[in-house]
């Protein structure tokens, strides 16, 4: 196999790829791998990648990763996915991935997706990450979530969340944060909110501990507007 010139794999029928054993596979070299064209790579089946080392899986083009079905791109285990380059992991439609793939990337993979990856995960999706993958994502891969991305982030997601991380949702997300997901918030989190973030929160949505918890200064950033929707046993536990 790995004698075979770059012409001849070229020209190899998908029937022909498809009875190509992972041992095969995994000895061609990454010219060889690399002149499948998009048709062949599409018949390769979800076992042959499934089962190929990561070494052998790397060598795989940007256009051939971007190519695979759903159905192969389940196949990959999280070691393989995890084994991509920046590059590749950039290739790969996220949709086409379960949520045990998603919640299996490591905090390298999870940094490497683009903002318009973040933005087409599913609710799905973004309710199985981790609190470790979304403490890693940058501000702008944060800022990427939808309101209705935001909105599938459970509260235990983001109860657990470092501050500085907490802090990197814009005020429209943190808007429309739901009840179940505000009270989720610990009053350090809350306490370290900045201003205009403290600001976008509906004081309605937290629980009386939560309020009596509000350091001076948090309680000196709410604005009128924010004070007046206090309730009576909120302004009773100040």
């Amino acid at each position: 196999v790995t004698n075979l010139t770059t012409t001849q794999v070229a020209t190899l029928t998908t029937s022909q790829v498809a009875a190509l054993t992972s041992t095969e596979i995994g000895t061609l070299t990454s010219t060889e791998i690399q002149a499948f064209t998009t048709t062949q790579a599409g018949a390769l089946t979800a076992a042959q990648l499934g089962s190929l080392a990561t070494t052998a899986l790397a060598k795989l083009s940007t256009t051939q990763v971007s190519a695979l079905t759903t159905t192969q791109t389940q196949g990959l285990t999280t070691t393989q996915l995890n084994g991509l380059s920046a590059a590749n992991i950039d290739a790969v439609t996220v949709t086409k991935l379960t949520t045990a793939q998603v919640a299996g990337l490591n905090t390298t993979s999870i940094g490497n997706l683009t903002t318009t990856q973040v933005a087409t995960l599913t609710t799905s999706q973004v309710a199985a990450l981790t609190s470790t993958e979304i403490g890693t994502l940058t501000t702008t891969e944060i800022r990427a979530f939808t309101t209705t991305q935001a909105g599938a982030l459970t509260a235990a997601q983001l109860g657990s969340l470092a501050t500085t991380a907490l802090a990197n949702l814009s005020t429209t997300q943190f808007a429309a944060l739901s009840t179940t997901q505000t009270r989720g918030l610990t009053t350090t989190q809350v306490n370290a909110l900045s201003t205009a973030n403290l600001n976008a929160l509906d004081l309605n949505e937290l629980s009386t501990a939560q309020v009596a918890g509000l350091s001076t200064t948090a309680v000196t950033n709410l604005t009128t507007t924010q004070v007046a929707t206090l309730t009576t046993s909120q302004v009773a536990a100040l």
